[in-house]
């Protein structure tokens, strides 16, 4: 009679891997961290137990970078719905967009973002809706939608005089 016996790998002695630890520090310096604010960022995950990354385990490791990134992807997601918004009310203020138009339905607000995505994807640089654009191509719009204000406003003020 054979007995077989498997072996688990547990990874919970394991120890931080080279390629976990590139990322991490990737990471931190992506996100702007210094050495200081490195450390006390592990400290703080570790419960004091340690400040150095190459203390940590693999498991330790893996879930601070999760961590790590889902505060940065939370972060997009809060910059993206502030530039959202920035923008159709940029919108509001473009003649041959919706200015001049009301927002107070449903339809009329559908109809607004529909005006504005068909402008996005035919003249802004990403080529697409608003909704689909990341924060780097919502800026890049916004810039586009203050400069044609910033003209709309200019030509208005020289009509005036």
């Amino acid at each position: 009679m054979i007995i077989r016996v498997t072996v688990m790998r547990t990874t919970k002695d394991k120890i931080i891997t080279p390629q976990q630890m590139k990322a991490l520090h990737a990471t931190f310096h992506r996100i702007g961290m210094d050495d200081d604010a490195r450390h006390d960022c592990i400290s703080s995950f570790t419960d004091g137990r340690t400040q150095s990354s190459k203390e940590l385990s693999f498991d330790e490791a893996r879930r601070l970078l999760a961590s790590l990134n889902e505060d940065q992807a939370e972060k997009a997601r809060e910059e993206a719905k502030k530039l959202v918004k920035a923008i159709f009310c940029l919108s509001f203020q473009i003649s041959f967009l919706n200015k001049g138009y009301a927002n107070d339905t449903q339809e009329e607000f559908q109809m607004n973002i529909a005006k504005l995505n068909v402008f996005a994807r035919s003249k802004s640089a990403a080529r697409k809706n608003v909704s689909e654009m990341y924060p780097s191509e919502l800026k890049a719009f916004k810039k586009q939608l203050e400069a044609i204000v910033y003209n709309e406003n200019k030509k208005s003020k020289n009509k005036k005089s």
